[in-house]
């Protein structure tokens, strides 16, 4: 009987250790995201309005563009 009792209590604590390492990667991989989210700037683009993080805009002078097409002079 105190065997089967301890089989409980241990896989009721191995329960509990499993949940709480799997929550604390997910709160890690969410702040982790948050941080990165926060560090880029979104632009527009100055021929359509699209927003496009700054590192994938295409700056030519003051303008920005979300692509070479829209980077092109009309012509």
């Amino acid at each position: 009987m105190f065997r089967l009792i301890l089989v409980f209590v241990l896989l009721a604590v191995s329960l509990y250790a499993l949940r709480l390492w799997q929550s604390s990667r997910t709160a890690n991989k969410t702040h982790v995201l948050r941080r990165r989210s926060k560090s880029q700037k979104i632009v527009a683009c100055d021929k359509c309005g699209l927003h496009v993080p700054e590192h994938e805009a295409i700056k030519i002078g003051d303008q920005n563009f979300c692509s070479l097409e829209h980077a092109k002079p009309p012509g």
